[in-house]
C-alpha cells in the first residue's frame, strides 16, 4: 500500500475516526442507569446524560465525509491493486449515503429519548453501516464487495435489535440475521463459482476472461457462469428486498425502531443496486441478456407482490415496508433494461430514482417516527390513529401527504421525475411492455397512499390525543430537508440528471 492509495478512502477514514470517537466519548456521558421496569421485568436501561455532543460528532463526521466526497468529483483513479476505485460513480453514492445517514440521525434523537433508549453506539452503528455501503459502491473486486457487505449487514442486524428488551425487536433482528446470513452464503458460493470459471475475483479481470470465452466461439453463458450469475443475483435480491426474497422485510421494518426502518429502506437497497450495476456490467459481459432477463422477471414479481400486499395493510409502517418492496421492483426494471440493452442510458434514470426515493421515503418514515415520539405508548402506526391528524397536527399531515404523493408519482414531486426517467429508460431499451406494467402498478399504489391522506383529513378520530406543534429540533430539520429535496428534484431535476449522467458514464469507461 502506498499513500496515494488512501486518497479514494479519505471519506471512509473520516467516518471510521468519527465512529471510534463516538465510542470513546460515550462512556464519559453516562451519569447513571435507569431503574428496571417492573412491568416488563427488565428495562431498556438507557444511559443518562446529554447526547448532544455525540449527535454533533456524528453529523460533523458525515458532513466532513460529504464535503471531501464532493471535492473528489472529477477524479478517476484505482487503489489497492484495482480493487477499489475513485470516480464520479463512487462519489455519487457516497454523497447519497451520507445524506441518508445524516437525515436518519437527525430524526433519531427525539425518538430514542421517547423510548428511553438513547445510546451513543446507535450513531456509531449507523456510521459503520455507511462505511460498508461506501465501499460496496466503490469496490471493483468481489472479495472487497463481500467484506463491505458484511460490515453493512452486521451493523444493520445490531440496529434492528436496538430495542433488545422488546420481543418484536428481537424477532425482527433474528429474522434479519437468519435471512441475511442465508443470502450471504448463497452469494459467497456464487462468487466462488466466478473464481472457478475465471481464476479472478476482480470485476474487470473476470469480465475479460468471460469476454474472451464468448469471442472464441464458445458460449459465454456456460452452465457455471450462469449459475454464478444466478446465485450472486439471488443474494443481492435479498438485500434489495426483491420478491420472492422479500418475506423478511415487513417484519423487520415493523419491529425495528422507525428511524432504523427508514434507513434500511433506502441505504442497503441503494448499496445493493450499486453493486448489481457495477459488478454485473463489468464482470458478466457475455451474459448480459441472461442476467437482464433475470432482473426483469424479478422486477415484475416484486412490483406485483409489493403493491398487492400493500393494498390490504391497515398498519401504515407495514404498508410502507411493502411499498419499499414495490419500489425495489421499479428500480429493478431499470437494472433489467441496462442488461437487456447493454447500454448506460437506463442506468441514468435509475440513479435519479434512487436519489428521489431516498428523500421521499425517509420523509414518510420520519413523520411516523415523530408521531410515535408524541404518543410512545398509544400510537401503533394504524390508520385509525392517523384519523383527524390534519386538525391535530397540520404540519405533520401536510408533510406526510407530500411524501406519499411523491411515492405515488404525482407530477411536481421527486417520485414523478424518478419514475419518468426509469420507465423512460425502459422504453428506450425497447421494453415498452415492462414500462406499461410498471405504470399500471404504480397507479394501483395510489389507492393505499391516498387512503392514508383520506384518513388524515376526512376521517373523524376514534379517540382523542394531542400532538405537539410545531415540529422542532432535529426532526424538524430532517423533515424540512426531505421536503425541500422532494420538491426540488420534482421541479428542477436537471442538476440531478447531470450528476447521474456523469456517474454512469464513468461506469462504462
Amino acid at each position: 500500500m502506498q499513500a496515494p492509495d488512501l486518497i479514494p478512502i479519505i471519506p471512509e477514514l473520516i467516518l471510521l475516526a468519527t465512529a471510534c470517537i463516538i465510542l470513546l466519548v460515550e462512556p464519559f456521558l453516562k451519569t447513571g442507569v435507569a431503574a428496571a421496569d417492573g412491568a416488563g421485568g427488565a428495562a431498556d436501561s438507557p444511559a443518562k446524560g446529554d447526547k448532544t455532543p455525540i449527535i454533533a460528532i456524528a453529523l460533523a463526521g458525515l458532513i466532513g465525509s460529504l464535503v471531501v466526497s464532493l471535492a473528489l468529483v472529477g477524479h478517476d483513479r484505482e487503489s489497492f491493486a484495482g480493487t477499489l476505485v475513485l470516480n464520479d460513480w463512487a462519489v455519487f453514492f457516497k454523497v447519497l449515503f451520507a445524506l441518508g445517514a445524516g437525515l436518519t440521525i437527525l430524526m433519531s434523537s427525539g425518538y430514542l429519548e421517547a423510548h428511553r433508549r438513547h445510546l451513543g453506539e446507535y450513531y456509531a452503528l449507523i456510521i459503520f453501516a455507511v462505511i460498508g455501503m461506501d465501499l460496496m459502491a466503490a469496490a471493483r473486486d468481489f472479495i472487497l464487495f463481500y467484506v463491505a457487505l458484511e460490515l453493512m449487514a452486521i451493523s444493520s442486524y445490531l440496529l434492528a435489535a436496538f430495542f433488545r428488551y422488546r420481543e418484536r425487536s428481537n424477532e425482527s433482528a433474528l429474522k434479519y440475521f437468519l435471512t441475511g446470513s442465508f443470502a450471504s452464503a448463497i452469494m459467497l458460493y456464487g462468487i466462488s463459482l466466478v473464481y472457478a470459471e475465471t481464476g479472478a475475483t476482480s470485476y474487470a479481470a473476470a469480465g475479460r476472461v468471460l469476454a474472451q470465452v464468448g469471442g472464441a466461439g464458445v458460449p459465454g453463458g456456460t452452465a457455471g457462469v450462469l449459475l454464478a450469475v444466478f446465485l450472486v443475483g439471488i443474494g443481492l435480491a435479498f438485500k434489495v428486498s426483491a420478491a420472492p426474497f422479500h418475506m423478511w422485510t415487513p417484519d423487520v421494518y415493523q419491529g425495528a425502531p422507525t428511524p432504523v426502518a427508514a434507513f434500511f429502506s433506502v441505504g442497503p437497497k441503494a448499496a445493493a443496486i450499486s453493486v448489481i450495476m457495477a459488478a454485473f456490467i463489468v464482470a458478466f459481459p457475455g451474459v448480459v441478456k441472461q442476467w437482464g432477463m433475470f432482473f426483469i422477471i424479478l422486477a415484475i414479481i416484486t412490483m406485483l407482490a409489493g403493491n398487492l400486499y400493500a393494498l390490504v395493510q391497515s398498519n401504515v409502517k407495514r404498508m410502507l415496508a411493502y411499498s419499499s418492496i414495490a419500489h425495489a421492483g421499479y428500480l429493478l426494471t431499470g437494472v433489467g433494461a441496462m442488461g437487456w440493452s447493454g447500454n448506460a442510458y437506463p442506468g441514468r434514470g435509475l440513479l435519479v430514482y434512487l436519489a428521489a426515493y431516498t428523500f421521499m421515503n425517509l420523509g414518510a418514515f420520519g413523520v411516523l417516527a415523530y408521531l410515535k415520539t408524541q404518543m410512545p405508548e398509544k400510537f401503533d402506526y394504524s390508520l385509525k390513529h392517523l384519523a383527524g391528524l390534519g386538525r391535530r397536527s397540520p404540519w405533520a399531515a401536510v408533510l406526510l401527504s407530500l411524501f406519499l404523493l411523491s411515492l405515488t408519482g404525482i407530477p411536481g414531486t421527486a417520485g414523478f421525475i424518478g419514475k419518468f426517467y426509469v420507465f423512460g429508460g425502459v422504453v428506450w431499451a425497447d421494453l415498452w411492455w415492462l414500462a406499461v406494467i410498471g405504470v399500471v402498478l404504480s397507479a394501483v399504489s395510489a389507492y393505499y397512499y391516498l387512503r392514508v391522506i383520506v384518513h388524515m383529513f376526512f376521517k373523524e378520530p376514534e379517540e382523542d390525543y394531542a400532538v405537539r406543534e410545531p415540529i422542532a429540533g432535529g426532526m424538524a430539520a430532517a423533515l424540512a430537508v426531505s421536503a425541500i429535496a422532494t420538491l426540488a428534484i420534482g421541479i428542477v431535476p436537471s442538476w440531478l440528471w447531470d450528476a447521474a449522467v456523469s456517474a454512469v458514464g464513468t461506469l462504462f469507461r
